[in-house]
């Protein structure tokens, strides 16, 4: 997570167009934008504040600085630097780029600012996505490790196949391989089948890179597996915005699946997810490897929130509820929505003994809160049913709890209603 201190300098001697882009940043990322519009108050700037400063946006042509003298300056402190110019002809562009750079935008007044944060995000992102370079030439993983690290990828190194697959073992959490074919011991397509056995398109991409074989190879890599590919030699600005490209494209992808397991109001789970994975969980627990313990809760007297101060009043307390309940659970836990003011736990591995305090700590900590909405103090309450009893079938075992629930709202509502199996380890765990 980004500590807010951090800080984006842009150096930018237009009023207008400094204006503009700090207040997109500032709009969309969770940083602090300083501007300065002469390389002598840049210069100011990162003498005060140059730990915290994230990357730079520099205008290569300053009043006081107008051959770029401030990208030279940038790259000497180690800052990352993004560089601006109102054109960039191809020979200074060559030269820029060769300075190890992130990139540089044209300001044609069109989509460069929006670019421009784009980038930024996607910097803040590469600092926590891992790439896996795999290529026999020494030389060959230098130059790309220096291409992802400038794009403050964290670059991890294999020198062919067999070291990629161990390298992946002790790194799951590789977002993108961009591995070469020629290579002893196991070649990229080989590898790319030994990945794809285990890792999706969509959970990890591939890009394959050959200086052999043209479009036969890059079909052959397509077809088997890959997300992308690249002939050498290629330019360092084609490869940066291929491995941009994917890892967009990759992170879109998980956002998509993410919103489609998410309620629209809550952002708990929704029904759908709960079933689909619990059902995963129970056919563990079946096999002795775990313990479930499921409980269904209920907002008591929902009706009465809504037919008194509408159904806005109803959709802020089910948000406010969501959210206590999510702060209460474990991250192991699955919380999900399954509808109206209906929330289902699944709990793995909770001592049956410590069901009724944990649960019972969750209803009072909901029956203690005073929800605002528009100036009114809303309190409500929850009735809890909780449930240890496996079946083969999870809406089976949802049902139990159902029925604990009814139970609990029978006996007068805001109280935990356990299953008998439950209770007696809670007897005796009090004795």
């Amino acid at each position: 997570m980004t500590d807010p201190a951090e800080i984006i300098l842009i150096v930018e001697d237009s009023p207008t167009y400094a204006a503009t882009l700090k207040r997109k940043i500032a709009q969309r990322l969770p940083f602090q934008v300083i501007v300065a519009g002469t390389l002598a108050e840049a210069r100011e700037v990162v003498a005060a504040h140059r730990a915290a400063i994230f990357m730079a946006v520099l205008d290569l042509e300053l009043p006081d600085a107008p051959g770029g003298e401030v990208v030279d300056y940038a790259l000497k402190q180690d800052l990352s630097a993004l560089v601006l110019s109102g054109s960039f002809d191809d020979a200074t562009r060559e030269r820029m780029l060769a300075r190890n750079i992130v990139d540089y935008v044209t300001k044609d007044g069109r989509q460069d600012v929006d670019y421009v944060v784009h980038q930024i995000r996607r910097l803040r992102a590469n600092r926590d996505t891992k790439v896996l370079v795999v290529d026999d030439s020494r030389t060959a993983r230098h130059v790309m490790k220096s291409y992802l690290a400038a794009q403050r990828f964290q670059v991890l190194e294999a020198d062919d196949g067999t070291s990629a697959l161990k390298m992946l073992e002790a790194h799951p959490d590789v977002r993108l391989v961009v591995t070469d074919n020629q290579m002893p011991k196991m070649d990229g397509y080989e590898l790319i089948a030994h990945i794809r056995d285990k890792y999706p398109r969509h959970q990890m991409g591939i890009i394959g890179v050959s200086a052999q074989g043209g479009s036969i190879m890059s079909s052959m890599f397509l077809k088997g597996g890959a997300n992308d590919f690249l002939t050498k030699p290629f330019s360092k600005e084609e490869f940066v915005c291929r491995i941009n490209q994917n890892v967009d494209l990759l992170e879109l992808i998980q956002e998509i699946k993410e919103t489609s397991n998410r309620d629209y109001l809550s952002n708990l789970y929704n029904r759908r997810y709960f079933f689909e994975v619990g059902q995963r969980y129970l056919e563990n627990a079946l096999r002795n490897n775990l313990t479930l313990t499921i409980a269904m809760l209920d907002i008591d007297h929902f009706k009465v929130v809504n037919d008194t101060y509408g159904h806005e009043a109803g959709d802020v307390v089910i948000k406010r509820v969501a959210a206590l309940l999510d702060e209460a659970v474990r991250k192991t836990d699955i919380l999900a929505r399954l509808g109206g003011e209906e929330f289902c736990v699944l709990a793995v591995n909770m001592k049956q003994a410590d069901a009724v305090q944990v649960f019972g700590r969750i209803r009072a900590r909901i029956e203690a809160e005073e929800i605002d909405y528009e100036g009114n103090l809303l309190q409500v309450t929850i009735s809890i049913g909780v449930t240890t009893n496996l079946s083969n079938s999870l809406a089976d075992i949802v049902q139990q709890a159902d029925e604990m629930l009814y139970r609990a709202k029978g006996g007068g509502r805001n109280r935990v209603e356990v299953a008998p199996e439950i209770q007696e380890f809670a007897s005796e765990a009090e004795n």
